[in-house]
């Protein structure tokens, strides 16, 4: 599996990075956790549903999440959101 973020995600985690730098490196671990091992329940993984239905979420902290799609065996990174904002 391989990461493909999007230019607007790419915004989104520079913008929560710059106010929150721990982030940084939580962002990471469950990245590499969704490519080694995406059943593992950390992730939270889920398919998310209404607007969003082809899109899946994983979970980073408290209310924060990564939404993505699948294509073939890659991941493509679309949003960095609070679960409020699906």
């Amino acid at each position: 599996m391989n990461l493909y973020p999007t230019p607007h995600f790419k915004r989104k985690l520079k913008q929560r990075i710059k106010t929150k730098p721990s982030l940084q490196l939580k962002i990471k671990q469950k990245l590499e956790l969704l490519i080694e091992k995406s059943d593992n329940p950390a992730l939270r993984l889920h398919k998310l549903k209404g607007k969003r239905i082809n899109q899946y979420s994983i979970h980073i902290e408290s209310n924060l999440r990564i939404t993505f799609f699948k294509e073939g065996k890659n991941y493509i990174l679309t949003d960095l959101i609070t679960h409020d904002q699906y």
